[in-house]
């Protein structure tokens, strides 16, 4: 015979799977919304319509919509992290392999990348909820661009081109969002790490023969 605490943790362990499965949902379907209205276009009400819950029902896995907002983008960081962590190495064939592997992970993730975007523009000034997380965002991708410049050992000025690098690859994400046939967008950014690659290619031979 099943004692009344052997049930109640049986049912934990059947409740904890479907609380995440249904918390995965919810997050889902917000980065898809937050995507296509951005965080102040959409609702708690609309949002938990979408997945079949009310609204207190949704605030219950989350606590607020700024909660909510910030684990959609902690998940995106984790995936991005995930996929990307070692892809810029020493050199300029390394560096062209990770700018190249940058646009693979965009290209494969059109959502979340628009998403980004998005959140991006809504988030310009100071006060707005996610400012500080995307001025530490850039300024931790131009950081690590221009490590990658330096130890290259190319003679260039690894944080101006460091610049141009996530302003390029920013620019071309952008184009390509807003009108996906107008070019071929891993295309683009194959060629222009190929340029790059060449920039520090001649500038190491340029310091070798000084």
């Amino acid at each position: 015979m099943t004692s009344p605490g052997g049930v109640a943790a049986a049912d934990e362990r059947v409740r904890q799977p479907r609380g995440e499965a249904r918390r995965e949902a919810i997050l889902a379907e917000a980065v898809t919304l937050f995507a296509a209205k951005g965080f102040r276009g959409t609702t708690i009400t609309e949002l938990a319509d979408r997945v079949g819950m009310t609204h207190p029902g949704l605030l219950y896995y989350f606590g607020t919509k700024q909660r909510l907002l910030l684990d959609v983008v902690r998940e995106r960081e984790r995936r991005e992290a995930s996929a990307l962590l070692s892809t810029v190495g020493d050199g300029p064939e390394e560096l062209g392999r990770g700018l190249r592997a940058i646009a693979r992970f965009v290209a494969d993730d059109a959502v979340r990348t628009r998403l980004y975007v998005v959140l991006g523009a809504e988030n310009l000034d100071p006060g707005d909820p996610l400012h500080d997380f995307f001025v530490d965002r850039y300024a931790r991708v131009r950081d690590l661009v221009a490590s990658a410049v330096r130890r290259s050992g190319a003679i260039v000025d690894a944080d101006q081109l460091a610049r141009e690098v996530v302003a390029t690859l920013m620019g071309l994400e952008i184009q390509w969002l807003m009108d996906p046939s107008a070019f071929d967008y891993l295309t683009a950014v194959d060629t222009y790490a190929d340029a790059v690659e060449r920039r520090l290619d001649a500038n190491d031979r340029t310091s070798e023969e000084h």
